[in-house]
């Protein structure tokens, strides 16, 4: 892709396919598409998929107009439009190989945290989103009405890169760097394109916001203020997305148990070399 080398490998699932890499029939490729679509995980899989649909349904087919979703906040203060906080993180920019390239970095980026860094707990994964959503759309109070889809999603890459800072992301197959600078090289490319700054500059601040409070605050102050809460995790639980909280008695015991944990901490994939 243009911002590296990027690819999606999907699963064989005949001898033939398993031989040479062809796909020898339409049920083939239907099955590894399933097959790579249904292993995506679910609030990645969601996002990104209404992402296309959104851009198709508005740009390619005009069946949605973008008046309706684009963030106005003197109509969602007037006419109770509350849709719009959420409707406007749909739109990235127009079909394009720009677009393709955005779609690429939540696969990669956004799909990595929720599939590494919040495995086991999905609810702190939705409430990273949440909060992205909530910074971004009180800074939008003050710059305008717009689309904030990409400071939503450069949030996400910023946050892994904090999380695997010494992962190598490779550009172009040419050079790697560390993925610490991921987000910012991201960003200078799109504005050396001409893409304005501003949605950068927000997408990253947003993403710091949330790892210096997620995790450099607390070491500080032994205080956690962007602790999921539970009502957020119960409703996870019911959706399907990770285990309801421990309450009561069996929690107080729990935090209280001076035992050995093992393996605590975040936790590095061994020989992590990320390619985009």
């Amino acid at each position: 892709s243009f911002y590296g080398c990027w690819g999606v490998r999907f699963g064989c699932r005949d001898a033939a396919m398993a031989r040479d890499g062809r796909v020898h029939n339409a049920n083939d490729l239907g099955t590894g598409l399933n097959a790579w679509y249904g292993g995506l995980p679910p609030v990645t899989r969601t996002y990104m998929t209404l992402v296309v649909v959104a851009t198709v349904a508005s740009f390619t087919l005009g069946v949605l107009p973008l008046s309706v979703m684009a963030l106005r906040w003197g109509l969602v203060l007037r006419r109770f439009e509350v849709w719009r906080l959420v409707t406007h993180f749909l739109i990235l920019t127009k079909p394009s190989f720009v677009f393709i390239i955005y779609i690429t970095w939540i696969h990669s980026y956004m799909l990595g945290l929720e599939k590494e860094t919040f495995q086991f707990e999905p609810a702190d994964f939705v409430y990273m989103l949440m909060f992205f959503a909530g910074v971004i759309n009180l800074a939008a109070a003050a710059l305008g009405p717009g689309f904030y889809g990409l400071p939503f999603v450069l949030s996400s890459v910023y946050v892994w890169s904090k999380n695997f800072p010494d992962a190598q992301v490779s550009f172009f197959g040419l050079f790697k760097v560390k993925a610490f600078y991921v987000p910012f090289v991201f960003a200078s490319m799109d504005i050396l394109m001409g893409a304005p700054y501003i949605p950068h500059a927000i997408g990253i601040a947003t993403g710091h916001l949330y790892f210096f409070f997620k995790e450099l605050y607390p070491v500080t102050s032994g205080h956690r203020p962007l602790g999921t809460p539970h009502w957020l995790k119960r409703k996870c639980a019911d959706w399907g997305l990770g285990r309801p909280p421990v309450t009561g008695p069996a929690a107080s015991a729990g935090m209280a148990d001076p035992g050995f944990r093992a393996f605590a901490g975040r936790g590095m994939r061994l020989g992590s070399d990320t390619q985009r």
